[in-house]
């Protein structure tokens, strides 16, 4: 996520560390060597969460857009403005440094104007506006066979149609389809700057998609900060919604007619969210690279040392952490010593840009959730 907790020692913050790295060549050649590193790095995460508990919510610059869809019953348009309702309590809890929020479809609409014209319009003015920008679409959609829509009140709009209206848009944007044949836009979507989360596999799986409710709810519960660094990733949320879409089923006796798709690698094929344990995937695709890593670096709302990084640091730390993540994939092939070696010089980096940009706020300082106390192993 936003700190690496790779193999669960995290990433050094304060100088002492750096001789605990060099040791660690001597401690894997010694006996019980793997206890002592493994004892280390628990304390090492430990101090890492710690540094990270301090610091203010920040937007920086992030905005989500909320697009309630066609109801189509009382019953179905009282379950989308409640998970409407959802966003807007997560996106608001940073107050108003939190991202800037807009919801479409719930209110009426200025003479001549259609939910269609007003996401459009709104998507047009986003080119140069946000770091980030978040869509969420809640509702019903369609598909015959060609064509995917998701269902407004009024005109619908396409996938592809969507395409052409994010295009343009430079910012890394994160689409969030909660409507039944979602599934259809993961292809129609694929961007190298985009996330796209669906609630169905395919466009064929077109019942009654009951995934937005789960992530709604999950979207930044602290409950489901996997490696415990004070914020919910998106991908946390998504495997978390997902796996409680599948008890929905198991519960009612009832066939699964959703499964939950993620694509964050720009490659339009995605990866179902049942591949997932925690947040590493636990399956291995023929025909794809595996999604999951942008995903985990991705949160609604930033805390700590996340919320204080530009926009310029954030990118070298995704660079950084890529090459955490292929040392990590060829751990075997490297060996132990001269992979703890290789990742030691990319940990240092790490640990130099975070000290850059750590506050001096005390520990004490809290963010607004209901957080708990950073646990010693990542994940």
């Amino acid at each position: 996520m936003g700190v690496a907790t790779l193999e669960g020692f995290g990433v050094r913050l304060i100088k002492e560390n750096r001789e605990r790295l060099n040791m660690a060549g001597a401690w894997l050649k010694a006996p019980k060597c793997w206890v002592m590193f493994c004892q280390t790095a628990g304390k090492l995460c430990l101090m890492v969460s710690l540094c990270l508990y301090g610091g203010n919510l920040c937007s920086q610059e992030q905005k989500v857009i909320v697009v309630v869809g066609a109801g189509g019953s009382d019953d179905y348009q009282q379950q989308f403005e409640t998970w409407a309702d959802n966003w807007k309590l997560a996106t608001t809890s940073a107050g108003e440094l939190g991202p800037e929020f807009v919801c479409i479809g719930l209110e009426d609409n200025p003479a001549g104007q259609t939910d269609f014209l007003r996401l459009k319009q709104e998507l047009s003015s986003q080119q140069d506006a946000t770091a980030e920008l978040w869509l969420v679409l809640i509702g019903h959609g369609t598909d015959d066979g060609k064509v995917s829509k998701f269902n407004l009140r009024g005109p619908d709009f396409s996938a592809a149609q969507l395409h052409e209206w994010l295009i343009d848009i430079k910012a890394r944007t994160i689409v969030v389809n909660c409507a039944s044949s979602s599934g259809g836009f993961v292809g129609k979507l694929k961007h190298p700057n985009r996330v796209v989360v669906t609630a169905t596999k395919s466009s064929a799986q077109r019942n009654f998609a009951r995934f937005g409710k789960y992530l709604s709810a999950a979207i930044d519960d602290p409950a489901y900060d996997l490696d415990k660094d004070l914020q919910t990733s998106l991908l946390e949320a998504v495997v978390a919604a997902s796996s409680q879409t599948q008890e929905f089923y198991q519960q009612e006796t009832r066939l699964a007619t959703e499964l939950a798709m993620i694509d964050d690698n720009g490659d339009g094929k995605g990866t179902p969210a049942d591949w997932f344990q925690g947040t590493r995937t636990v399956k291995e695709s023929k025909v794809n690279e595996p999604d999951g890593f942008v995903s985990n670096q991705v949160f609604l709302i930033r805390r700590g040392t996340e919320a204080k990084l530009t926009a310029e640091q954030r990118e070298i730390r995704e660079q950084l952490e890529r090459e955490l993540e292929s040392l990590r994939q060829n751990k075997d092939a490297l060996g132990e010593l001269n992979y703890y070696q290789s990742i030691e010089p990319v940990l240092l980096k790490l640990a130099k840009l975070y000290q850059s940009v750590d506050s001096e706020q005390p520990i004490e300082a809290q963010d607004s959730r209901n957080s708990v106390p950073p646990a010693e192993q990542g994940k």
